[in-house]
């Protein structure tokens, strides 16, 4: 089964395509705001190098969010797009799991981070046990010492941007059963 997957929260670009278990195209590159210029050019690459149509894939997954309100809006509109239009099943995950997913087929407790506007991050605390996902502190939006002093008493592992390990296959995802109603989980609290 082909699956097309889509993250633009953070300043990492996140564009793979899987068929079953394999990933055969991957774009993974630091943007600087620019991700709604490269987002679809990066799908169409994909695409002519391995011969494909949208109608090839039989589900998309993207991330929901937190994370930057004009990546999550391009992301999640391409998504939909192309879910809508050629009815291929739509999930949602959390955009912080995707820059996890890599880890969490080994036990631990992981803090993931990423940084937002104004002093403040974007983050989660998880606790993985026999390949089993234990949420400790759901996504949320905290000032940055806020956040870290909420988890100083956990022997964590941080994971962000730069060392970020994707693997969606390690993802519990979240099926969107209305295409018109799904929008981003954008986070915001008082600045």
């Amino acid at each position: 089964m082909k699956t097309l997957v889509l993250d633009a929260s953070t300043s990492l670009l996140y564009i793979a395509f899987y068929d079953n278990n394999e990933e055969i195209y991957l774009l993974k590159g630091i943007g600087q705001n620019n991700h709604s210029e490269n987002l679809l050019t990066g799908v169409k690459v994909g695409l002519e190098k391995f011969n494909l149509k949208m109608k090839d894939f039989k589900r998309i997954i993207v991330g929901i969010g937190p994370g930057s309100y004009t990546g999550l809006r391009v992301a999640l509109t391409a998504a939909k797009m192309f879910a809508w239009t050629l009815n291929i099943p739509l999930y949602t995950v959390s955009s912080l799991d995707i820059l996890a997913s890599g880890y969490y087929d080994k036990d631990g407790i992981y803090a993931i981070v990423t940084r937002a506007k104004k002093g403040y991050v974007y983050g989660k605390l998880v606790e993985v046990k026999s390949n089993k996902q234990n949420i400790i502190i759901d996504d949320c939006f905290l000032k940055t010492e806020d956040f870290y002093q909420k988890i100083e008493d956990y022997n964590y592992f941080e994971i962000n941007v730069e060392n970020c390990i994707i693997n969606p296959l390690n993802l519990e995802l979240k099926q969107v059963d209305d295409l018109h109603g799904i929008t981003p989980n954008y986070l915001r609290g008082e600045l």
